[in-house]
């Protein structure tokens, strides 16, 4: 089963590509068609689908976001799902802060606790 983890860092790496093609070696491949890296990542890379299903408006959105992160430097906080042993991870949620933003650490340590409280799998950084 997956871990949900959550990692912080600015976009080094945003790729688009065709269906199919995937994304990472064959034993750690991902059945996506946007990819991006982290610079607090390390080896390892996100992703996520864009297909014609009833989560394209979201993933769409996820896009819009991460292109606009790269192009400002923007923080990205992605939760994503991998699989133990594994380096590339399937993105669910993505979110930009501002790193000069009042409070933001106050306030994302209360947005984690509500997510904490809800019926998904408890959340640990990595």
């Amino acid at each position: 089963m997956p871990d949900l983890l959550e990692m912080t860092g600015k976009i080094v790496f945003l790729r688009a590509h065709d269906l199919g093609t995937g994304y990472g070696p064959p034993s750690d491949q991902l059945d996506v068609e946007a990819v991006f890296i982290l610079n607090s990542l390390g080896e390892g890379a996100y992703g996520f689908q864009l297909r014609n299903d009833d989560y394209l408006p979201a993933r769409q959105a996820m896009f819009s976001l991460l292109r606009e992160a790269f192009a400002n430097n923007f923080t990205v906080i992605a939760d994503y799902l991998i699989e133990p042993g594994r380096i590339n991870g399937t993105a669910i949620r993505v979110a930009l802060i501002r790193d000069t933003a009042p409070g933001l650490q106050e306030f994302l340590a209360r947005s984690r606790t509500a997510d904490d409280t809800s019926k998904k799998p408890p959340q640990r950084r990595r």
